[in-house]
């Protein structure tokens, strides 16, 4: 099986050997530091992870570790970050912001601004494209049946997203000419995806995505897609335990290290898995294929947990909205990092780090609490801030090592 492989140069890695290079060159660059990094571990090591360096590792040899075989005879990578988002799910107010801000043309690119600093370092930055996207230039659509603005996408890339899961209740709202024209944007934009597919051949492919020289899989599946039938089975990939399954051992047959799951399910505007996520996610979990399952879908904030020697994040709320009915939660969300380590030749997960955000109004902007300016007001940032932290420790996640990227304080 050949997987589809999207390369990406590492940037964390990259960043590193430029500042190498530059703390090098003499010492006028010296005192030089490099800029912080939204929920770094104070306590890590900047070299190599807990195993020493690459060559000290016996599990560092190429065959037992296919990252160490870099072509460009850099040392193999100890760490890897990976950054998940909650769903872009586009409303007509945020296009009708987009073109305030592009004076008449559609620029996503203040909107989603406030996500920089921690898409564009991470080794994998993923997101969940929630809607079809429609031709440029429209029409375009909202809720029930989405068809919203191609150019997000260009927003998206340009803050670093590398790949998006397409696996959503509303893949086919457009049928499936919408469906491959989405696929196609994602792709002209070199963002990768997995979910949704033009060809059975595609579907058949598991996605590895080379991450600064570590390679991850990504599986995907959605509870159901709103009543629309597609025109073959392979088109949307479903919730299905035994399959999703089946797709994680063949991306790691085809070289994966590490292997996410996103889970598309759950009730609406809910502060707590429901039934059908917790059966899915802790047998997906219990399979042992997977390093980390979290889930989209509720617009909503849902708890990390510890499951076994797995964390999940049961629910990463919207990334972008402007729902019509407007309640706290469907405008606030998470952005979560994983860190994985490299020791004795196989990759162990950290503990998450979370970031809550919330939805700015009148402009739209997106927002991390706690803002070092106020996002929306100093009582509004607060109550957010105490909901959204509430609901996430919900599970016991602060006791198993889950932890902001900042103390939960509101306020500059």
């Amino acid at each position: 099986m050949t997987p589809r492989l999207l390369h990406r140069p590492g940037r964390r890695a990259a960043a590193a050997a430029l500042l190498a290079a530059l703390l090098g060159a003499g010492p006028g660059l010296a005192g030089c530091s490099a800029p912080e990094d939204p929920g770094a571990d104070p306590g890590a090591a900047s070299g190599a992870g807990p195993g020493g360096p690459a060559g000290d590792d016996p599990g560092g040899s190429s065959a037992a570790n296919p990252s160490a075989a870099d072509p460009s005879g850099a040392a193999a990578p100890d760490q890897v970050e990976i950054v998940v988002t909650g769903d872009v799910l586009l409303h007509p107010g945020l296009w009708e912001q987009a073109e305030a801000d592009g004076g008449g043309e559609l620029d996503f690119g203040p909107l989603v601004e406030g996500l920089r600093p921690f898409t564009q370092d991470a080794d994998l930055a993923i997101c969940d494209m929630e809607t079809p996207l429609a031709a440029a230039g429209g029409p375009y659509s909202g809720y029930p049946a989405f068809e919203v603005p191609p150019q997000i996408v260009a927003a998206l890339a340009g803050i670093g997203y590398d790949a998006c899961t397409t696996a959503t209740n509303h893949a086919l709202d457009a049928g499936e000419e919408g469906l491959e024209r989405t696929l196609g944007v994602l792709d002209g934009a070199g963002i990768a995806s997995t979910g949704s597919y033009r060809t059975e051949a595609e579907a058949a492919e598991p996605l590895v995505l080379d991450a600064g020289g570590v390679r991850v899989g990504l599986v995907a599946g959605t509870y159901g897609l709103n009543g629309n039938v597609p025109d073959a089975p392979w088109r949307v990939d479903l919730l299905d335990v035994p399959e999703m399954v089946e797709k994680a051992r063949r991306a790691r047959a085809a070289g994966a290290e590490i292997v996410l799951a996103a889970v598309h399910a759950g009730q609406e505007y809910s502060s707590a898995p429901d039934p059908q996520q917790l059966e899915v996610t802790h047998a997906l979990a219990d399979s042992g294929e997977f390093d980390f399952v979290y889930g989209h879908h509720t617009h909503s904030a849902l708890p990390l947990e510890r499951h076994g020697d797995t964390w999940i994040a049961h629910g990463l709320g919207n990334s972008l909205s402007e729902h019509a009915t407007r309640v706290p939660v469907n405008n606030e969300g998470l952005t979560v990092r994983m860190s994985f380590t490299r020791e004795d030749g196989r990759w162990v997960a950290g503990d998450p780090v979370w970031t809550p955000h919330i939805l700015t109004l009148d402009p739209v902007r997106w927002c991390a609490l706690p803002a070092e300016q106020v996002c929306r007001s100093p009582e509004e940032d607060a109550a957010s801030l105490a909901r959204t932290a509430a609901t996430v420790e919900s599970m016991g996640a602060a006791a198993d090592g889950a932890r902001p990227w900042r103390a939960l304080t509101a306020g500059p």
